[in-house]
C-alpha cells in the first residue's frame, strides 16, 4: 500500500506557539516506521518563505510543496491527509476551506474556538464524508489498553468506584507567562478545561463509558493573573482577568455504574508527589496508576501501575507493553499510534470529530452549569433547616423534642399561633423542652387526631 500523503499546517521553526509540530508529530511522520505508512508532500505557513525555511531546517525531501494558503494547501492533488497544528484560536479560519476542499483532516485538540465554530467544521465534514482524526491520545495509550485489559481479565471483579486527581503545574500561580494568556481566557477556546480536562478525562470514558450523570464545579481561585515576559526576567507586562477554571471537580456515576470522583487543579504537584494519581477500586482487587504529568495520555514517562487483588499483601507491579514506538520520545509516542491506527483504518484507535464534538459538548454542559445561577454547584441547605445559633438540623416533636427556625415569626399548630420560644429542642439534661404531652395537654393534640404531629397533621412548618 503507498504511504498517505500528508500537507502540514504550522510546521514552523521559530515560534514556540507550534513548537508541538516538531516534538510530537514530525519525529513519528520522519521514523523509519512512519514511513511506511505517511510521505510529507507539503507545507502551509505563514508565507511561502517560512515554508521553504521549515523544508530546509527539518531536511525535507527537497521536491516538498511550500504554500501560504491552507486552500491551496487542500486543493494540491498530491495530498491526501492535512495535518493542522497551530494555536487553537487559528483553527477554524485553517480548517473551513479544508473540509469544504473535501479533503481528510487531522487537527489537535481543541478542534475549535467556541461551539458554533465546532459544529459548523463537524457539520461540513459529515456533508463532505470525509475521514477526520482529532488529537486526543486516550484511544491508544498504553497506559488505558492496560487498565482495560485487567478489567476485561476480571482481576478486579466488578468495578465499583474510580477516582482520579491531577494537576497540571500552568497557570495555577498569580503570574503565568505571556505566552500562556490563552489559557485564562475564555474566547480563545483553549484552556484547562478543553485542554488538560479533555486529555484525562478521555482516558476514564474510554475505560468505563459513558457518564450516565454528573454534578461539577469549575472555580476560578484566582481572578487576577499577571502576565510575565520570561525573557526579561520576569517581568509584569499586563495584569487580566481569567475567566477560565483553575480547578475542576466533578463527581457522577459512568453507564456502566461506576462511581466517579475527579479533581483537576492548574498548580505544581506537591513536593515529591505524582502530578497524577488514578485508583480504580473493583469487589477483588484496585489498580492504582501515577504518573509525573496529569496529561498521561500525551506523555507517560514515569508512569506506575499497581495491581492490589485483594487477599495479597503486596501489589503486584504491571509493566507497558512494549511496540515499535517505544523507543521515541515523549510526547511521539501517543501521537505516533494515533497515526498508526489511521493507517491501519482502526477506528477505536482514534478519535474522529464527531467524538470530538460529544467531548466537546460535555464540557459546554459543565460551563453552562457553571455560568448558571449556581456557579459552584447547588446550595447547601442543611444550615436552612436547623437553628440559626445551633446550627443543628431540625428535631422532632414525636418521642422526646422539638426545634424551629429562631427567626420564624411563628408557627400555627391547630389554629393556634405558636411563637419560636414556646417550642425548643432539648438542651442538655436540665434544658427546657416541649414534649409531645405537654403540647397535648394545652389542647394542641399531638398523638392522636386530626392534629397529629407525628405525622407533620396541623403544621406546615415542622417536619416529624
Amino acid at each position: 500500500m503507498s504511504p498517505i500523503r500528508v500537507g502540514i499546517i504550522g510546521l514552523s521553526t521559530g515560534s514556540k506557539a507550534t513548537s508541538w509540530a516538531s516534538t510530537a508529530h514530525l519525529p513519528y511522520l520522519l521514523s523509519e516506521q512512519g514511513k511506511k505508512n505517511y510521505q510529507i508532500t507539503a507545507l502551509c505557513n505563514s508565507s511561502v518563505d517560512s515554508a521553504k525555511k521549515s523544508i530546509e531546517h527539518y531536511k525535507l525531501d527537497s521536491n516538498v510543496k511550500a504554500y501560504d494558503s491552507p486552500k491551496d494547501l487542500a486543493e494540491d492533488k498530491d495530498v491526501d491527509l492535512v495535518i493542522c497544528i497551530v494555536g487553537v484560536e487559528s483553527h477554524y479560519k485553517l480548517l473551513k476551506p479544508v473540509v469544504e476542499a473535501g479533503k481528510n483532516v487531522y487537527t489537535e485538540l481543541p478542534l475549535a474556538s467556541n461551539m458554533d465554530q465546532i459544529r459548523e467544521l463537524v457539520g461540513t465534514a459529515n456533508q463532505k464524508g470525509i475521514k477526520t482524526m482529532f488529537g486526543s491520545q486516550g484511544q491508544s495509550a498504553p497506559v488505558v489498553k492496560v487498565v482495560q485489559k485487567l478489567i476485561a481479565d476480571g482481576k478486579l471483579g466488578k468495578v465499583l468506584s474510580t477516582s482520579l486527581s491531577g494537576c497540571t503545574g500552568i497557570g495555577g500561580g498569580a503570574k503565568i507567562p505571556a505566552g500562556f494568556k490563552y489559557i485564562i481566557q475564555r474566547e480563545a477556546g483553549g484552556n484547562h478545561a478543553t485542554i488538560f480536562f479533555l486529555h484525562s478525562f478521555t482516558c476514564l470514558l474510554e475505560v468505563f463509558g459513558e457518564l450516565e450523570s454528573f454534578d461539577t464545579i469549575m472555580g476560578i481561585e484566582r481572578p487576577k493573573v499577571d502576565l510575565i515576559d520570561l525573557e526579561n526576567k520576569g517581568k509584569v507586562v499586563d495584569t487580566i482577568t481569567k475567566d477560565t477554571p483553575d480547578n475542576i471537580s466533578l463527581q457522577g456515576r459512568f453507564k456502566d455504574g461506576t462511581l466517579l470522583n475527579y479533581g483537576l487543579r492548574s498548580a505544581a504537584p506537591f513536593p515529591g508527589d505524582a502530578g497524577m494519581r488514578w485508583l480504580i477500586n473493583g469487589e477483588k482487587g484496585e489498580v492504582l496508576i501515577t504518573c509525573p504529568a496529569a496529561m498521561f495520555d500525551i506523555n507517560h514517562e514515569g508512569v506506575k501501575i499497581q495491581l492490589h487483588e485483594f487477599g495479597n499483601d503486596k501489589a503486584e507491579d504491571i509493566e507497558l507493553p512494549a511496540d515499535e514506538l517505544a523507543g521515541l520520545k515523549h510526547p511521539a509516542q501517543n501521537v505516533g499510534r494515533l497515526y498508526e491506527a489511521y493507517a491501519k483504518g482502526d477506528t477505536k484507535g482514534y478519535c474522529d470529530w464527531n467524538l470530538a464534538l460529544k467531548r466537546h459538548e460535555l464540557i459546554e454542559e459543565m460551563f453552562q452549569r457553571g455560568d448558571g445561577s449556581k456557579p459552584f454547584g447547588d446550595k447547601a441547605a442543611y444550615l436552612s433547616k436547623g437553628s440559626a445559633s445551633s446550627g443543628a438540623s431540625s428535631g422532632s416533636i414525636q418521642g422526646s423534642t422539638a426545634e424551629v427556625d429562631a427567626d420564624a415569626e411563628g408557627t400555627i399548630i391547630a389554629d393556634r399561633e405558636v411563637k419560636p420560644k414556646e417550642i425548643t429542642r432539648e438542651v442538655g439534661s436540665d434544658g427546657p423542652k416541649t414534649t409531645v404531652q405537654t403540647l397535648e395537654a394545652e389542647g394542641f393534640g399531638a398523638s392522636s387526631g386530626p392534629n397529629d404531629l407525628s405525622n407533620n397533621g396541623g403544621n406546615r412548618d415542622l417536619a416529624s
